[in-house]
């Protein structure tokens, strides 16, 4: 396959999904499934979008909405396997979810992927 090199300013042209170096190396996410750590970074990539348009809920924390059907047709997977990968990232804390209702796509809240240092408890 002869594929071309890109040149000047054509390299800028691509966006990229962004997935956290930690959600590869890191013990406590180990046990999620390569599509949900490549459906975090995707929401992460929606969620920046949120915060300029200000998806800013009473606490000041930015939300998304991702419709389930969207999931499906960007990630190329069945409705059962985008519904596992959203339940993956929420029992593991990486999302809340606030449904809505009435056929509303439920209110996504990603939330940071940042592990916390493990505290020494002898004082040091």
């Amino acid at each position: 396959m002869g594929l071309n090199y890109f040149y000047k300013h054509q390299a800028e042209q691509y966006s990229f999904i962004r997935i956290p170096k930690a959600m590869m190396t890191e013990d406590i996410f180990s046990s999620l499934s390569v599509e949900a750590k490549v459906l975090y970074g995707m929401l992460l990539d929606i969620m920046s979008n949120s915060q300029k348009d200000r998806w800013i809920d009473d606490k000041n924390r930015v939300f998304i909405t991702y419709p389930i059907s969207k999931i499906r047709e960007d990630l190329g997977v069945s409705k059962g396997k985008a519904i596992e990968c959203l339940q993956e990232l929420e029992e593991i804390g990486l999302i809340s979810k606030k449904h809505r209702g009435q056929g509303k796509p439920d209110f996504i809240y990603v939330k940071s992927f940042m592990v916390e240092p493990k505290v020494a408890t002898n004082g040091f």
